[in-house]
C-alpha cells in the first residue's frame, strides 16, 4: 500500500474534519502526499513524506509563498490526523474565534 493510498484512505475516513480544515487541491508526490488548506490557525501547504520503509511520517507546513513555517519528524500512523489536527485547526485558535463570536453577540463589542 503506497503511502498517498494510505493518507488518502485516512482523510477520506474523516470526512468533515478535512473539511473543517479547507482541504482542496490534493496532489501527490514521489514521495509523499500533500494538499492546500485554510484552517483556523494554518493557512498554506500541507506534505507528508514517509520515512522509508518504517511507519513514521515527516509532516511539512509551508505558506502559499512556498516558505517552509513548520517541519514535524517522526509522526506515527494513528498520530497523524491529531497531529494534522493541532497544526491547521489549533485549538487555541477556535477557542479564540468562539469567544469573539461569543462577545459580539452579546453586544460586548
Amino acid at each position: 500500500m503506497t503511502i498517498t493510498f494510505k493518507i488518502q484512505q485516512l482523510l477520506k475516513s474523516k470526512v468533515l474534519l478535512a473539511y473543517e480544515w479547507g482541504f482542496y487541491a490534493p496532489f501527490s508526490k514521489p514521495d509523499g502526499f500533500g494538499f492546500k488548506v485554510r484552517g483556523a490557525a494554518f493557512q498554506g501547504i500541507v506534505t507528508i513524506r514517509q520515512h522509508g520503509d518504517n511507519d513514521y511520517f515527516a509532516i511539512y507546513l509551508h505558506n502559499f509563498h512556498c516558505e517552509q513555517i513548520k517541519v514535524i519528524n517522526h509522526v506515527r500512523e494513528n498520530e497523524l490526523i491529531t497531529i494534522l489536527r493541532a497544526n491547521i485547526d489549533g485549538s487555541d485558535a477556535w477557542k479564540a474565534i468562539r469567544r469573539k463570536y461569543y462577545r459580539i453577540r452579546i453586544g460586548l463589542y
